[in-house]
Order: structure tokens, then sequence, then C-alpha cells
């Protein structure tokens, strides 16, 4: 009996040390990329909110990677290893050297880029420094212990079926568990809606919390996933489509009135219309912009094309005239998409293209997709400095706008400059002494209104006075300036001020302003033509005397005899209302256009249904078509080619 017990122990000892050594180099592997994830974020400054969820989503990884070596026989097992740690090293070293050279995260779908990149190589050399050493510390222990193994003439042992039940359970509770604690953080602090996957705005913070290996992996699955989204009849219908649309229209009035000129954007972030002219207490919320609509020509019904993107779609929609993806933001799921945007096209045109943003370059990807976009020159968040802390990101419009002058003076001319300003981002916070509107406090507005109505008479104000910067020099009348609120404020404000109650579904709160200014061309006064992003591309091309690409879906809104807009529903992509010129239509809850109303565009007095049904058809054949065009990387089919 006793000999009986003795024997079972041993048979469990043996048992146990057969797993432990099935699994002891996959853990030291895993342990490694913790390290390595680590190191990666140290040297680049990239912090996450707390190591924990770095070390615990690093850990996962590597088991998840590495664990599947325990089942393998000994050949098998180092060969699988090596190669393992082989792409993790040269994820990890690829990913240091592209965001040392650009600021942004390598995406699975730059590789395809790769060809394109031999300007890059000489840069990236140089940034080659030892501590990248660390990265290949992985291989060097698979491959150590590849041939320690060897020498050594070992025998590995077949696990049993329990054993590998048991190991095949460790690495499960490893991965399960790490990715777990990970999705805990985010859901305790975010809720339901976890910041890392639904609103993956700031790559530097998902990085910073799950690593950059796993990002990379993550990236790679995602593009594989999406590029089944697309069907053979999606492709089909694009093809048909482009085939069918009309010829492009005749040149307009003001066709070529601004023929070589500058082309100077200015996003503004959270404008809305409903401020444009608007008083509080008296006084004006944006003077400035009051002057500049009296100045130039104004677009009063003005719509954001934006979903779960906001600020990023509305640089998409604006530059490509093509419309934001529902469910996803194309600025990170399909930045390396071909697009004939404004930026390229005017580039062929001879024109160089340059953007200014106080943000960070990885900040919706930017680093990754501006390029791709044709923007020839970036200046992010190192190219300015700020004396005092205004906003979410710390650069004030004041200094954002007193900084860029110089460099767009130094500019070789014509040029594109695209100008996207941020403080009067949500939450709207100033300090006291620029808070300088006197809103009465019985006005009537909450704290958030009141303080985005501060932060937009600030932003104003700067906006003013960079304007008169540039009047005293040939710039302002050498130059196209168009000025536009990206999206709404998601603060009521339209409804709080009484300004903007004409709209229908969620409209209203998606109306901003847009100003074009173009001296000398007779370009004046208000205009009360539906419009909206897309069709900013079309009016400035053909301004400056350019017949667009076949690939934009916007229209010349100074020319147009048939505006339309879409209002679509984030998330679902469903439409929710279409402003359409002569009639509109407004969708009902359930989405189903049977249950939707069609109103007379002028009065909005109800009309047969059936009166709106071939502009809902026309308009949802459109949607189709762009998210197919967005989604299957279709541009050329979209431009006939």
């Amino acid at each position: 009996m006793k000999k009986t017990v003795i024997a079972a122990k041993l048979r469990v000892i043996r048992s146990g040390k057969r797993c432990l050594a099935a699994v002891f180099l996959p853990i030291v592997l895993a342990l490694a990329l913790v390290g390595q994830n680590t190191a990666f974020n140290e040297w680049l400054h990239i912090a996450p909110e707390t190591y924990f969820r770095l070390y615990a989503s690093s850990f996962a990884l590597g088991m998840l990677i590495y664990g599947p070596a325990a089942f393998l026989r000994k050949r098998w097992r180092y060969a699988y290893l090596i190669t393992i740690s082989a792409l993790v090293s040269v994820i990890l070293i690829a990913e240091y050297l592209f965001f040392s050279y650009s600021g942004g995260f390598l995406q699975i779908s730059s590789l395809k880029m790769a060809g394109d990149s031999g300007a890059a190589i000489g840069t990236a050399i140089r940034l080659v420094k030892p501590r990248l050493i660390l990265f290949l510390g992985n291989l060097f222990l698979a491959l150590s212990a590849a041939i320690l193994a060897y020498r050594a003439k070992s025998v590995t042992a077949v696990l049993t079926i329990g054993e590998a039940a048991a190991v095949g359970l460790l690495v499960l509770a490893s991965v399960f568990g790490g990715y777990t604690t990970l999705l805990a953080a985010e859901k305790r602090e975010w809720g339901n809606d976890s910041r890392l996957y639904s609103q993956m705005y700031d790559l530097n913070g998902v990085v910073g919390k799950m690593g950059v290996v796993n990002y990379f992996l993550e990236d790679a699955v995602k593009r594989a996933l999406a590029s089944g989204k697309v069907t053979a009849a999606d492709k089909a219908f694009v093809k048909e489509w482009a085939a069918a649309r009309p010829a492009p229209a005749a040149a307009g009035k003001y066709f070529g009135a601004a023929k070589g000129r500058n082309l100077i954007f200015i996003q503004v972030e959270s404008l809305e219309n409903a401020v444009v002219n608007a008083k509080i207490g008296g006084a004006e919320i944006t003077p400035n912009l009051n002057a500049l609509a009296k100045d130039g020509l104004y677009f009063s019904d003005y719509y954001a094309q934006v979903g779960m993107g906001n600020t990023a779609d509305a640089e998409f929609s604006t530059l490509n005239s093509l419309y934001p993806l529902p469910d996803s933001v194309a600025f990170v799921s399909d930045a390396q998409n071909k697009y004939s945007a404004l930026p390229k096209f005017l580039d062929a045109n001879g024109y160089r293209t340059f953007v200014f943003h106080g943000d960070a370059p990885t900040f919706w990807n930017r680093a990754n997709i501006y390029p791709n976009l044709g923007y020839q020159t970036l200046f992010m968040e190192d190219a300015y400095t700020s004396a005092r802390k205004i906003g979410i990101t710390g650069l004030g419009d004041e200094d954002f706008f007193k900084q860029t002058v110089p460099k767009i003076e130094a500019l070789p001319q014509p040029f594109m400059a695209t100008l996207i300003t941020l403080s009067s981002h949500t939450p709207f916070i100033l300090p006291n002494d620029l808070r300088t509107l006197a809103i009465p406090s019985a006005s009537g507005l909450n704290d958030t209104q009141t303080q985005y109505l501060q932060s937009l008479h600030y932003a104003d104000a700067a906006l003013g006075e960079f304007i008169d910067r540039l009047k005293q020099s040939d710039i302002y009348g050498d130059s196209v300036i168009v000025i536009f609120g990206d999206h709404g404020s998601h603060t009521g404000i339209s409804n709080a001020l009484g300004t903007e109650t004409d709209g229908i579904g969620d409209l209203n709160g998606n109306r901003v302003p847009l100003i074009i200014l173009a001296p000398g061309t007779g370009l004046a006064g208000e205009k009360t033509t539906p419009g909206s992003h897309i069709d900013v591309y079309p009016t400035v091309a053909d301004l400056l005397g350019l017949a667009p690409p076949r690939s934009v879906l916007g229209q010349d809104l100074l020319k147009t005899a048939s505006p339309v807009v879409v209002d679509r529903k984030s998330g679902t992509g469903g439409i929710s209302a279409i402003l359409g010129g002569k009639v509109d239509y407004a969708a009902s809850a359930d989405g189903d256009f049977a249950n939707g109303s069609c109103l007379t565009a002028d009065t909005r007095q109800p009309v047969p249904l059936k009166e709106c049904q071939a502009l809902y058809d026309e308009q949802s054949a459109t949607l189709r078509v762009s998210d197919a065009v967005v989604r299957g990387n279709l541009i050329d089919d979209l431009a006939g080619k």
C-alpha cells in the first residue's frame, strides 16, 4: 500500500515536471514580451494610464502566441518558438522606427506601401539604436533554448491527455485572465462603452494600455475581417452606379474665379451655426465670424457629415467628398486605402500641401492617413509651444494661430493649408481670465452651454486676429479661405438660444457654418442652398478652375440645381433625414421608409410619401456606393478607371 502511494506521488511529480517543462519556455517568452512592451512605451514616452493593464494584456498575448508550443514535439516546438519570436521582434523594431520617424503606429495595411518607402529608409537607419537589441531578446532566448536542447540531445516527453489538458487550461487561463483584466479596467473607467474598442481615437492611449504588438495584431485581424464586408455584388453595384452617373455639369459662373490662388481651410472645433449672428445679454457671441460671414459667402443651411469619428469624419468627408462610415472610423480602419483626396488632387495640379494641428499625430491616426491623403508636410504637436494650458491639449487657439502665421507666410505658393483648432473642444475648459463673454446669470443656460459659449468666444477672437494678420500680407488677397465647423457641440445650444428651430431629425445639432472668403470674386452674402461636408471639395475646385475627379460624390454649391443633404444614424447607417431642395424626408424611429414623412422644403408641410421615394432611393444608393468604396478600397471603380 505504501509503495503504491509513493509510486502515485512519483507519477504526479513526473507529470508535473513534464507539464512545467512544456510550458516553461512559453512563460519565459511571455514575460520577456511584457518587458519589451514596457520598454517600448518608456522609450517613446507612451505612458499607459496604469502599467498593470499593459502587463496583463502583454502577458496574455505572450501566452496566446507562445503557449501552443507546449503541445509540439521538440523539433517543431523550437521551430515554432523561433518563428514567432522573430515575427514579434520584427514588429517591435518596425513599430519603434516608424513611430520615431512619423509619430504614428505602423498598421498592417501600411505594408502594401513598403515599395514606396525608399526615401524613408535612410532616416530609419539613422534612428537605429543599440537599445533595439532588447527587441531581439525573445529571439535570442528561443534560439539559445533550441541550441542547448540540441546539444544535450534531450528528448521531449509526450504529454498525456490529462497533462495536455492541464497545460491547455493554464494557457487559456493566462490569456483569458490577462485580457479580462484589461477590459474590466476599461469598463470600470468608461462604463459599458469601452473606450479601447468603440472610441479608438487616441492610438497612443490604446498602445499604452495593450502594448504595440497587441495593437498591430489586432489591427491585422480587423483588417482581415473587414476584407469580407464588401461582396462581389457591392463591387458590381459601384461600377454600374458609376457608369450610369450623369456627365459633369457645365462650368458655372464662378469657375476659375480664384484660379491659381492658395487654399486655406480653417476647421473650427465644435462650431455650430446656432452661434453665428447670435447674441447673449446683448453681446455678440462670435463677432469676428459674423463680420467674416458678411465679407464672404456664408452658407447658413450647411451640415456636418460625421459618424463615430466626429472631427476625423469631418476631415474625411470634406477632403474626400465621401460619406463617413457609420460603424467605424475610416481614419483608423482604412487609412492606407487609395483616395482621390483634395490635397492629393491639388498636389497633382501644382500645389504644395500642408496641415497645421496642435494635436499629437497619433490622435485619430493622422500620422498614417495624412500623407496618404496627399499632405506633404505636417505641422503637428511638436511644431508648437504653449506658455499655459488651455483646453484638453494645452495649446490655445491664440497661440496656435499666432505661431501658424509665420509658417504660412514662409510657404511656397500656391499652397493648400489646412488649420484645425482645438480650444472649443469638449469639455470647453478655459482659464477664468479668458472667459470674456458677459453671460447674464438669468440666461437660462446650463454650465456646459455657458462654458461652450465662452470657449467659442475665445476661439472667435483668436480667429479674428489670424485673419487680420493675413490681411497685412499678400496672402489674404491671394487665397481662398474656407471656414467651417467640424461638427455640433452636443450641448443643445441651438435650442437654448432659439436660433435653430426649423430642422428635422437630428439636423439642428449638425448644422454648422460654412464661410468662403475669396476677395475680388464677388462672392458675398448669405446663401441658403442646403449643403454638407461632401460638397466642399467640388465647390472649391470650381473656384480654382479645376474639374474634380469623378470619385467626388458631392456637388458644387455655387451651381447645383439639385442640392441634397443626408443625415444618417451612427452605428446602423440608416437614413434619419434628407434635405432635397424641393422636398425633405424625415425617417421614423424604426427606420422603415413607409413609416417616415415627406415634407415640402420651404414650408415643411406634409405631402404624399411617394413624392420622396425617388429622393430616398437615390440617396440610399449613394450611401451604399460610398460605404463600399471605403470598405473595399474601390476608389478607381467609382472614378470609372
